[in-house]
């Protein structure tokens, strides 16, 4: 696992650099990258701006996917799964004024994003395999000839870069999110896993659609997802295989009175976490995974001010840092419990790693939702998200 970081921090220092060059020298062109025969990449840049990003992976279940996320009346345009999704023909409909322009700007960063990820994995892949690192040349163009759309591409790519290595951390770096998953074998999995997830499964799986596929389906962000189905992909009850980019139509969830959870959201995507630690390197770590998992941080360093930022932000969770300056967690969660806005609001109690069950219960006496034990770890984090509903 250290060895495949190691090098993964390689190639991303080094893809960071040449974008970050791209940026500083105004390129107007693309940037060419090769990682093998296979996998190659174009990033293009319009007066330093990165503006486009493709692959020839899946580039019609990127379009669709990324349309039914942002736009999903997709009639209303005329266009359909069997469209040929091309960044032209979406913005000709922006220009006219028969597309929304804020949905085509979320659309095109998207896709972005899932490109620059893609980037990533399989040039670690390929250096694991070959020994040889990514191959990049620069083509000048014209830029009337570039596709241009007004995006914050710096944050695209340090998003990308946070999910890439959250999804290190999670020890998925195996796992291809444009892998289709299949039932292997039912029996197992109805003994091993929960009836939601069952129920779930059993609607959306085909062999057909891909990890991010069946996340967005699920209403859900591409980790917590795959973090779901990770021990029954282990059991071999469920497996990956490769698929074409070949878009079907989705099977419908099933409706009954058995809640699923995937299904829903208690706490809308997108919401405010909050993290209440002095420590960093520890604030670093949470916010790289809250965010892959899509989500909005804070994190609050002084205890002192902790009541005051948390009527500003209003979040829709707190972990609180057991061990601090001035105080503790334990008062601090009393504090919080006091304030009428905050009665229910989840709080998840952060302790080192050899907490006691005293210590434990003294923090749901004070009004802990959840504890967690230091190191922080994508899965536990993301675990107990799952617990409170949050994802």
């Amino acid at each position: 696992m250290r060895a495949i970081a190691a090098t993964s921090n390689v190639l991303v220092s080094e893809l960071d650099q040449k974008i970050q060059l791209a940026k500083q020298k105004q390129l107007t062109g693309v940037l060419l990258i090769k990682s093998s025969v296979i996998h190659q990449w174009r990033l293009y840049f319009l007066a330093g701006q990165l503006v486009w990003a493709t692959t020839r992976t899946h580039a019609k279940r990127r379009w669709f996917r990324q349309l039914l996320q942002h736009q999903p009346d997709l009639r209303r345009y005329g266009l359909s799964a069997s469209s040929e999704w091309t960044y032209g023909r979406l913005a000709r409909l922006v220009i006219c004024k028969k597309f929304n322009r804020t949905a085509f700007s979320k659309i095109v960063a998207g896709y972005i994003a899932e490109v620059l990820f893609d980037l990533q994995q399989q040039g670690t892949f390929n250096f694991q395999q070959t020994g040889r690192g990514f191959i990049y040349r620069i083509k000048p163009q014209k830029a009337y000839n570039l596709p241009y759309v007004n995006l914050q591409t710096i944050q695209i790519w340090e998003q990308a870069k946070r999910e890439w290595q959250a999804w290190e951390y999670a020890e998925l770096t195996q796992i291809d999110p444009n892998d289709a998953l299949e039932i292997n074998d039912l029996a197992m999995l109805e003994d091993l896993a929960s009836p939601q997830l069952v129920q779930l499964l059993n609607s959306l799986v085909d062999g057909n659609h891909t990890l991010r596929d069946l996340a967005l389906q699920a209403n859900q962000s591409l980790m917590p997802f795959v973090l779901s189905i990770f021990p029954h992909l282990r059991n071999r009850s469920l497996q990956l295989k490769s698929v074409g980019d070949i878009i079907t139509q989705a099977r419908p969830v099933a409706q009954n009175n058995i809640v699923v959870k995937f299904e829903r959201t208690i706490i809308p995507k997108d919401a405010r976490i909050v993290y209440v630690d002095n420590n960093l390197i520890d604030s670093q770590t949470m916010a790289t995974i809250i965010e892959a998992a899509g989500h909005r941080y804070s994190n609050i360093p002084d205890p002192l001010e902790v009541l005051k930022k948390l009527v500003e932000l209003q979040p829709k969770v707190i972990f609180l840092n057991l061990t601090m300056p001035v105080t503790n967690g334990y008062e601090l969660c009393a504090q919080i419990r006091r304030l009428s806005g905050f009665k229910d609001t989840p709080i998840v109690m952060v302790g080192s790693g050899n907490n006691s069950v005293a210590e434990r219960m003294r923090a749901r006496m004070v009004g802990a939702s959840e504890f967690l034990s230091k190191p922080i770890r994508p899965k536990t984090v993301l675990k107990t998200l799952i617990v409170l509903g949050v994802i």
